[in-house]
């Protein structure tokens, strides 16, 4: 062995060395020798390389620690399945040089504030691949983390199920204007609170395909989550079951006005204070609203459940008529305020069909105050002239409370019919 061959072995262990620390995520120095690996090496994040990676690119109020070039593509090493806590947290903050985000081999983001705000206002980001991506859960994981990227066009959640944590994807895509197309056919269940509010908010989302999401559960759980997306025309919610908690949908596809339909046909049960609060407010196209299998409002308890509905259809002029086929109860605990009726102030809606409600009452153990919510079920639906029910139930709707004194009220020339 030579001197001169000697050399050059150790300087290609150099080189490999840093190549390898390269796909582990490390800051490399400007100059790769002996003198400065140890250093390139200890920039790599615990756990990087294989199941979690720390990208290692936090910054601090003052700004990000580096601008990457323009047409800058990220994505992480392809044996990756996980980021680690705050491995992204502000990592490419306002850099116009991102074109193209590649998280495509990360199965999970169960870490506090992974992504957060990682690629805010990204003016320059295209695409983004989360074409494995099955779980996100941990607070704040990834919020924020594509909001106000103006040019994003395409993001692919095809393999997403799991949606938890507080703030999980509050505002990810927020203001992603020209963003038009999400899969979202495997998402099953969003619970936590906020956990996909305001998620893809003025976005310019045309269609959404929910059909497997089953629950919703947590205060403000999806509040805003399609808010102001007014392109938005369809949304399949198709498998939908159980909406619970506070606020949980509220405000959900508020202002989206080009809103013509939504299919809630397996809905059954929806509790939680002000659960569909202003849900659909300002739809001003929506025409049908799909309740076909909901058979439960509220819950049987002495907590305050009132308003489940309220306002949820304010300002939906075309929506004159709506039935709910299979509802059967209505538990309207609540207070004194009339706005906590349960479907109160929705001022457009002239008609509403109950075929087989039989039961509006209080939880059991209610205070006096919080049973005045059933006297104001209709609080404020100013245009309401009819309420159907079936003749069968003729005399279980004239003994719920308030039927005799206050269901009028506010609520335009009622005329109750028992005709179904």
């Amino acid at each position: 062995m030579t001197i001169a061959s000697e050399i050059t072995r150790i300087n290609n262990n150099i080189a490999n060395a840093y190549t390898a620390c390269s796909s582990k995520g490390a800051t490399m120095p400007s100059t790769q020798n002996s003198a400065n690996l140890a250093t390139c090496i200890n920039s790599i994040s615990s756990g990087g390389g294989g199941s979690d990676i720390g990208i290692a690119r936090e910054v601090s109020s003052g700004g990000v620690y580096q601008i990457p070039a323009s047409n800058f593509t990220f994505s992480v090493p392809s044996n990756a399945t996980k980021l680690g806590e705050r491995s992204m947290c502000y990592a490419f903050y306002a850099c116009s040089g991102v074109t193209s985000v590649d998280l495509s081999s990360i199965t999970t983001i169960d870490k506090s504030y992974a992504l957060n705000s990682a690629f805010y206002n990204c003016s320059n980001l295209t695409s983004v691949d989360f074409g494995s991506l099955t779980t996100v859960s941990g607070q704040y994981a990834m919020s924020s983390a594509f909001n106000s990227c103006s040019n994003l066009t395409s993001v692919d959640f095809g393999s997403l199920t799991t949606v938890s944590g507080q703030y999980a994807m509050d505002s990810t895509f927020n203001g992603c204007l020209h963003l038009t197309n999400v899969d979202l056919s495997n998402l099953t269940t969003v619970n936590g609170n906020n956990a996909m509010s305001y998620t893809f908010s003025r976005t310019g989302l045309t269609s959404v395909d929910l059909s497997n999401l089953s629950t919703v559960n947590g205060s403000n759980a999806m509040n805003y989550v399609f808010g102001s997306c007014m392109s938005l025309t369809s949304v399949d919610l198709g498998g939908l079951t159980t909406v619970s908690g506070y606020n949980a949908m509220g405000f959900a596809f508020s202002g989206c006005s080009n809103l013509e339909s939504v299919d809630l046909s397996n809905l059954t049960t929806v509790s939680g204070n002000s659960a569909m609060n202003n849900a659909f407010q300002r739809c001003t196209n929506l025409t049908s609203a799909n309740f076909n299998n909901l058979q439960t409002i509220g819950a049987d308890s002495s907590s305050t459940n009132y308003g489940h509905f309220s306002s949820c259809f304010n300002g939906c002029t075309k929506l004159t008529t709506i039935t709910f086929p299979n509802l059967e109860k209505i538990y309207c605990t609540g207070g004194s305020n009339n706005n906590y009726g349960t479907f109160s102030s929705n001022s457009y809606i002239q008609k509403i069909y109950f075929p087989k409600l039989d039961t509006i009452t209080y939880g059991t153990g209610a205070s006096t105050s919080n049973q005045n919510a059933c006297k104001n079920v209709f609080y404020g639906c100013s245009s309401l002239t009819e309420l159907h029910f079936a003749a069968a139930n003729q005399a279980a709707i004239e003994a719920s409370p308030g039927y005799s004194t206050a269901w009028g009220r506010g609520a335009g020339n009622v005329t109750i019919y028992f005709d179904l």
